[in-house]
């Protein structure tokens, strides 16, 4: 495990946590707040979703801008499959570049059976690492932990050095998010340390080429991943996490909505948040 990125998400987490409640006050742009509640009240009235939260964080300093909806959302979160292929990756037994069978999209693991979102459209076949978590696909979040890691106590100690506690242990699972429970916040602090590390490539690719295209913005280059699960109340909590400029972090947002029923897109639903608050961001 790279150390100096343990430091930074070690760091990260404890600027982010201290100076939410300490330095809101100081740190929050009042301008931003405004418009950034107003786009979130207006999607969450779009999609009938009584709970949702955005955040904007100054990636450099830790420094909260905006902060607007529900408080600490504490739930599981699809957005930990990113964690979960940066520990294969880092593994070095995994890399973007690996091809990976997910067939028809529909994979039986002994009791259990893992779904890509496009079974029924007959799966993705033969893809890449990069190209899987573009996609989305269940199948391939699993197998390259699988690959990975040994047995599910590993992969757990491993995802717990990004600060990720399984309260569940499960290979099949907990590479999509399943058996965690996190915060936007916790889940903010990660990319911001993630935008320095070898899932990078992957960040920008899900959005130049994958689900995270409705985050792209004509303004400036982005990076980032969605996240879309489905909560033990029945309801789907669709995310999306990123940060721009791509190239040189300044600014890291992350977008959580709790919605009933299905149609359930991170990339369209949060997606869509997020390059809204990009775009009046830039203007400024």
């Amino acid at each position: 495990m790279n150390k100096a990125v343990i430091l930074l998400i070690s760091v990260a987490t404890f600027i982010a946590c201290a100076k939410q409640k300490t330095e809101q006050v100081s740190t929050i742009d009042s301008t931003l707040q405004v418009r950034v509640d107003s786009i979130l009240q207006n999607k969450q009235s779009e999609l009938d979703a009584a709970i949702g939260q955005v955040i904007v964080m100054e990636v450099q300093t830790g420094e909260i801008k905006a902060s607007v909806g529900s408080d600490s959302i504490l739930q599981e979160s699809g957005l930990v499959r990113t964690a979960s292929l940066l520990a294969a990756l880092e593994t070095k037994a995994v890399k973007l570049s690996d091809t990976i069978d997910v067939a028809d999209g529909v994979l039986a693991i002994g009791k259990d059976t893992l779904c890509d979102h496009n079974w029924h459209r007959g799966g993705y076949g033969k893809i890449t690492v990069e190209q899987g978590f573009a996609f989305s696909s269940n199948i391939t979040n699993y197998k390259a932990a699988r690959k990975a890691f040994d047995n599910e106590q590993t992969f757990a100690e491993a995802l717990a050095k990004y600060g990720y506690q399984v309260k569940d242990t499960s290979l099949v699972y907990n590479s999509l998010g399943y058996g965690i429970l996190t915060t936007p916040l916790q889940n903010l602090t990660f990319f911001n340390a993630a935008s320095k590390t070898a899932i990078k490539q992957a960040l920008e690719y899900a959005v130049s080429d994958g689900l995270a295209k409705p985050a792209q913005s004509d303004k400036v280059k982005v990076a980032g991943a969605t996240g879309t699960i489905q909560l033990s109340n029945g309801e789907y909590a669709v995310e999306f996490c990123g940060y721009f400029p791509a190239d040189n972090p300044k600014y890291s947002i992350i977008v959580s909505i709790n919605k009933k029923g299905l149609p359930a897109s991170g990339g369209l639903m949060a997606g869509d948040v997020f390059r809204q608050i990009v775009d009046i961001i830039n203007e400024r």
